[in-house]
Parts: C-alpha cells; sequence; structure tokens
C-alpha cells in the first residue's frame, strides 16, 4: 500500500498492510532542529515548505502537516498577541478580551474571511499549506491542525474567564462561541483551497479534565457538527487533550472519522468505545520515553500500541504535538515498529 492507500483503509475500517504513522503537528521539533523560529520558518521563500516536507520524509509519515505550528495563531488577526520568536517553542497565543460585550460587537460588525486575509501570519500560513501541497503531490494526504471554536472562544477571552461567562453570561458566552466558529469555519474553508484534504481540529480546552461529559455535548459536539457541515474535507479528525476517553462516543456519533487522544486515555477502551466505526489516532506520551528515555524503549511502547490496537482502526501518533527536543532515533523507533511488527 501507499501512503494514501493505507490511510484511506484504515479510515473506511479495512484491512491495512501495516500500522499507519502519524504525527500531530511536528511544527516545533522541525524548528528546534533547523534552529529557526517561526516567525523566521514562514517567512522563508517557501514558507518553510521544503524543510516540512524533508524531515517528514525521514520520518515516513502516512500523512503530512499543512501548517506546522499554527494552531491559534490565525487568532491574531483579532487581536490576540502571538509568539513566534523562539526556535522550538509552540506559537504562543495569548487572550486579550477584557470587555466581553464591547469586543463582540466589533467582532460581530468585521468580516472574518477579510480580516484573516489581510493577516500576515495566516498569509504565511496559506502560503506553507500551498507550496507543502506542491512538494508532497499526490503522494500523502494533507492535514491541517487548527483550533475548534470551543478552544478560540477560550483563547480569545482567556480559559478560565470563559467558563466563568459560560455560567454568568450565558448569551455574551453563545456569541464568542459563534465567533469561534465562524473563525473556524473561514480557517479550514481557506486552508481547503490551497490544498488541504484532512482538517484536524483541535479543542484541548474541553479536556476531560477541564469540563464535564454533559458541557462537552451541549457546547463543543453542536459546533464542531456545525463546522463539519459547512467545510468539504476528505476526513476529520478531532483532537482533545488530558483524560477525554468519554469524548469518544459523542465524537464518533457526531460523524468524526478519527480521534486523535493523549496518553492519559486508555487505548483498548477508546477502541471498543469506538465500536469499529471511528478510528483512534495517537496516545503515544510525547513528553514520557519519547522524550526521557531509549529508542528500544519508544519502540516497545509502540509495540505495546500495536498490540493492543489488534487491528481495530488504529494510527500510531505522539499523544499531542511532538516535543521539540525528543531525539531523531526515538521518533524512529514508532515508524520502525509501525514497519517490524505487522
Amino acid at each position: 500500500m501507499n501512503h494514501k492507500e493505507r490511510i484511506d483503509a484504515v479510515m473506511n475500517h479495512q484491512p491495512v498492510d501495516r500500522t499507519p504513522f502519524a504525527l500531530v503537528d511536528g511544527g516545533a521539533w522541525v524548528s528546534k532542529n533547523e534552529n529557526l523560529s517561526y516567525r523566521e520558518l514562514y517567512h522563508l521563500p517557501d514558507n518553510g515548505a521544503s524543510l516540512i516536507v524533508k524531515h517528514m520524509e525521514e520520518f515516513d509519515t502516512d500523512l503530512i502537516s499543512g501548517v506546522n505550528g499554527a494552531f491559534t495563531a490565525p487568532l491574531n488577526a483579532f487581536g490576540s498577541p502571538i509568539d513566534i520568536d523562539h526556535p522550538g517553542n509552540p506559537v504562543n497565543t495569548k487572550s486579550y478580551i477584557k470587555d466581553l460585550e464591547a469586543e463582540i460587537a466589533r467582532l460581530e460588525s468585521i468580516d472574518i474571511k477579510e480580516t484573516l486575509l489581510a493577516n500576515d501570519y495566516f498569509q504565511c500560513m496559506l502560503g506553507q499549506c500551498e507550496n507543502i501541497k506542491k512538494l508532497a503531490g499526490d503522494d500523502k494526504y494533507l492535514i491541517v491542525d487548527i483550533a475548534g471554536p470551543f478552544t478560540n472562544a477560550c483563547v480569545m477571552r482567556e480559559t478560565e474567564l470563559f467558563m466563568l461567562d459560560i455560567m454568568k453570561n450565558k448569551e455574551l458566552a453563545i456569541k464568542l462561541l459563534d465567533i469561534g466558529t465562524e473563525i473556524c469555519i473561514n480557517v479550514l474553508q481557506l486552508l481547503r483551497e490551497r490544498g488541504a484534504d484532512i482538517a484536524f481540529i483541535a479543542e484541548p480546552c474541553s479536556s476531560g479534565t477541564m469540563i464535564s461529559p454533559k458541557m462537552f455535548k451541549d457546547w463543543v459536539i453542536p459546533r464542531l457538527k456545525q463546522v463539519m457541515d459547512a467545510t468539504d474535507f476528505k476526513y476529520y479528525i478531532c483532537h482533545v487533550c488530558g483524560g477525554s476517553g468519554k469524548r469518544v462516543k459523542p465524537l464518533m456519533e457526531a460523524g468524526f472519522n478519527a480521534f486523535s487522544c493523549d496518553y492519559a486515555v486508555d487505548l483498548d477502551q477508546a477502541l471498543i468505545d469506538a465500536d469499529g466505526k471511528m478510528v483512534i489516532y495517537g496516545n503515544i506520551n510525547p513528553a514520557g520515553a519519547m522524550l526521557f528515555d531509549e529508542p528500544e524503549d519508544v519502540y516497545k511502547e509502540a509495540e505495546e500500541r500495536i498490540k493492543t490496537a489488534a487491528g481495530r482502526g488504529y494510527i500510531m501518533a505522539p499523544g499531542c504535538d511532538m516535543v521539540c527536543d525528543a531525539p531523531f532515533e526515538n521518533v524512529m523507533a514508532m515508524p520502525k515498529a509501525c514497519k517490524e511488527l505487522v
């Protein structure tokens, strides 16, 4: 099987020749190992596309990221400060909304798409996606990792304040969530136009360690469905950090093709809950053996995941973005296990 055939097979719950391997992002690792900040990387003539493709080819991933370190960075177009000047550091997007009512009135009066397109960093994101697509060609599906509606709202407002808004200023919280949803939709639509094939929607602020299952179903799932209805991707993957095993069934019922989960999620139970209808993606601890141990330890962890999955619709990947200091040999232990343990 080639890379696309392997991903198509696993997403459609058909037999694969081996366990597929992918990353969540990988941009921080590339930034650190090339000693380039995200600002420098994105402002290269090809927006850093050739460096991304080079390293993903070394890792022999079955998917390739079309935007690296972006995640919440599009919020910069609306007022969120971003720190993109330190090699290896994730893009640090900061909250900015103090007067919620006044800021909602401002955001409701602007054109979301035009505001995104007027932002320098977002233009670089679009350029990187387009250039990676040209370099990767038809060999691999292009996946784009973007914050979901709930996380957009949390980051713009500040997570703790937005949680309080949900309880004390519900009407305003709903309006901010509406705006966060429109931002997510427009970001994904524009990336789709540049060649992205798979939407990887990250909702870390909806973790099981932060909000209840009921709140997840009431506040997160409907907006994710709205995003999927308004966009047209080959596959949809949702990522939720932390102990989020109870997110599996709601995401499966919402229509997601895969759930990207952290190492805190029990893989066997997640596969049971997915019931052969949704793929489980990830689960290797990015800050554990990958960072501190030897390649054989990472290989052993990968072997355990392959045995646990036992052909039940699984894509091996770190449970979140790959730590920038992870040794090359440790990262390579994952695809090595996928190829050898058929």
